[in-house]
């Protein structure tokens, strides 16, 4: 009932137990899919339940998959209502979760982000969906598809790619396709099309700048039968292709490329690097591929990565060992701690007076704080001390020096946090008053280095940025 035929095969299946096909650009949907019975939230009319025949007057249907805890998601929102609302009666957005009634029901309700955006009373989801995803291929959501009134997949993408023209474009011209789809997979090198059919055993590297519709996921091809490795390691900061690139070398340290605290960077003019990252979207973002004989080493191939983009950027990079400053927790006095041994709520972290996550698994989105804490700003309420340290360092809720736990307890506790976070002298006052101390200390730590060529910078003399360390003028910053 739900087959159709389409190029990719997929091992799901429909409710007739036959296998679904992934649709691609240019595909149609099948007959049935406009005529399923479609579970909705918020529909404006009050109505429970929708087709997408109901929509067949629209020119484009867009059908943008989401859920509550993924935050880009939800992010996404306003900007696909405002083309709606650009494109008047042109367009029809419908979200799609496969989520359930009663998780959109709260999300609508309790969404501080929804409520701010003023998109509670027009905002409306198709919910419990089982089938609708199934007919596309994604890495992930966001994810969005158009699909115009014969039922023609127009569009694979992010929500990002989506804007207006392309959107009139579509519209004006059936045949056009103005928004590139997402690339999933790299099942060939990429500039395999410009070389000649006739040669084989080719083999380059290069780095390409951002590339729209790209999966940011790495991959390691081995294609035994043309004989070759392809690396491709897509739309990465320079700091995570150099993390990529240097797995294979001394004081590797895993995930340290994601924190800030322990990254450095020793460039000529720091200041117009970070500024140029704070406003231009992308900004020192790359593909890096590299093709290479199958003969080769893997370990060889990482190192020439290396190499290249030590080439191509004008900078080296490597783990090294530094002092820095670290902030320290430590138990000053264990009356003052709050514990609570047998609680089995979940840690609760509310920034700016807004709550995260309420406990349950379908209820993760920003929402105000409420009960006891209504009027608490900041605080971490019942966290575990060894958590503490993740909660700031990798989350980056604040410009601070990597926190290390040297309590040698493993209790909850909660903190009511100063409104600035990023106050020093305010948090450490804020730990006392929970019986712990945050004491600034010199610590050797691996950090990850770039270091630009002919670089003649005070390696000694740092500042912490939200991009990470950089070098600072006059008396070293204390951040």
């Amino acid at each position: 009932m739900f087959s159709l035929s389409a190029q990719t095969p997929r091992k799901d299946s429909g409710a007739d137990g036959l296998s679904i096909k992934y649709l691609k650009i240019g595909d149609t949907i099948p007959r049935a899919l406009w005529d399923l019975k479609l579970d909705v939230v918020g529909h404006p009319n009050g109505t429970q339940a929708i087709s997408l025949r109901d929509y067949k007057t629209k020119k484009l249907i867009i059908l943008d998959f989401w859920a509550t805890w993924c935050s880009s998601c939800i992010a996404a929102f306003p900007g696909l209502y405002k083309l709606q609302n650009d494109l008047g009666d042109q367009v029809k957005v419908l979200s799609v979760t496969y989520q359930d009634r009663a998780a959109i029901e709260k999300f609508i309700n309790k969404s501080e982000f929804i409520r701010s955006q003023g998109l509670k009373n027009t905002f409306s989801s198709v919910v419990g969906d089982k089938l609708l995803t199934k007919y596309f291929e994604k890495s992930g959501i966001p994810f969005t598809v158009c699909i115009d009134n014969r039922g023609v997949v127009r569009s694979l993408s992010e929500p990002s790619e989506l804007n207006a023209p392309s959107l009139r474009q579509m519209i004006r011209d059936t045949n056009a396709v103005p928004v590139a789809a997402q690339v999933i997979e790299f099942k060939r090198p990429l500039l395999g099309p410009y070389y000649d059919n006739k040669i084989h055993n080719y083999y380059y590297s290069t780095l390409l700048p951002y590339g729209r519709g790209i999966s940011q996921a790495s991959v390691f091809n081995v294609n035994s039968l043309r004989g070759y490795k392809q690396l491709v390691v897509p739309n990465l900061n320079v700091f995570m292709q150099y993390a990529v690139a240097l797995q294979h070398s001394s004081n590797y340290s895993p995930g340290i490329a994601r924190i800030p605290s322990r990254c450095i960077l020793e460039v000529n003019d720091p200041d117009s690097i970070v500024n140029k990252l704070s406003i231009i979207q992308h900004f020192w973002e790359y593909t890096y591929e590299s093709v290479s004989p199958i003969a080769y080493e893997d370990k060889a191939i990482y190192r020439k990565m290396e190499r290249d983009l030590n080439f191509y950027l004008g900078m080296t990079g490597s783990y090294q060992k530094r002092n820095v400053n670290c902030l320290v927790i430590r138990v000053a006095d264990h009356r003052k701690l709050i514990i609570n041994k047998e609680s089995t709520q979940s840690p609760i972290v509310i920034l700016n007076g807004l709550v995260e996550s309420d406990g349950t698994a379908n209820g993760k989105f920003l929402q105000k704080a409420e009960n006891d804490y209504k009027h608490v700003k900041n605080a971490i309420i019942g966290i575990e001390v060894k958590y503490i340290p993740n909660l700031f360092n990798r989350r980056k809720i604040a410009t601070l020096p990597f926190i290390l736990d040297e309590t040698g307890i493993s209790d909850q506790v909660s903190i009511t946090l100063p409104d600035n976070i990023n106050d020093l002298e305010q948090l450490k006052q804020a730990f006392a008053a929970q019986g712990l101390t945050l004491s600034l200390e010199k610590r050797n730590m691996i950090m990850l280095v770039l270091r630009e060529d002919g670089y003649q910078g005070d390696n000694t003399k740092l500042k912490l940025t939200r991009y990470g360390y950089i070098p600072a003028s006059g008396k070293e910053d204390t951040r």
